[in-house]
């Protein structure tokens, strides 16, 4: 099995008890991976990621797992955007953002969850457009990841 088909196997099966927004949760891991393609993104290990970057933070699945199953690189996506421990998601995101931003495929990857999470629409829009200033303060580079920045942007208007 190809590794991108492997980890929408693994990810169905891990997540198989979890919903998003009433849907499978699968259906929220597409549109992540959808939102990269939308940009002209086709790294596989990015891809791969998309289906993982949820696995660690909502499952009983360890990074070490995702490392023997998928290699390095995609594990250092998977921890990438994988929440660090704190009693809030303020306090959360402050100890996240430093590591995402230290790798550039993770802001990327962060970056498509987010859009992903924006488009779907519903009640945690509203927390989103509050976080947003520190969300962009926190991972934006110029000249990097522009066009989803922009459309990012747009979305939190």
């Amino acid at each position: 099995m190809d590794p991108l088909r492997w980890a929408k196997f693994f990810a169905t099966v891990k997540h198989a008890n979890q919903s998003y927004s009433g849907l499978p949760y699968t259906h929220h891991l597409q549109n992540v991976e959808n939102v990269l393609r939308r940009f002209g993104i086709t790294d596989e290990d990015l891809l791969i990621a998309a289906w993982l970057h949820d696995v660690v933070e909502d499952t009983s699945t360890k990074l070490k797992e995702i490392k023997e199953m998928f290699g390095d690189s995609v594990a250092e996506l998977v921890d990438a955007v994988t929440n660090e421990a704190g009693a809030n998601r303020k306090i959360r995101a402050a100890l996240t953002y430093p590591k995402t931003r230290k790798c550039k495929k993770g802001v990327t990857l962060k970056l498509a969850d987010r859009i992903a999470n924006v488009e779907m629409g519903g009640s945690l829009v509203d927390m989103y457009k509050k976080e947003y200033e520190e969300f962009k303060r926190g991972l934006f580079s110029a000249g990097e990841n522009d066009e989803m920045w922009k459309h990012l942007d747009s979305l939190m208007q």
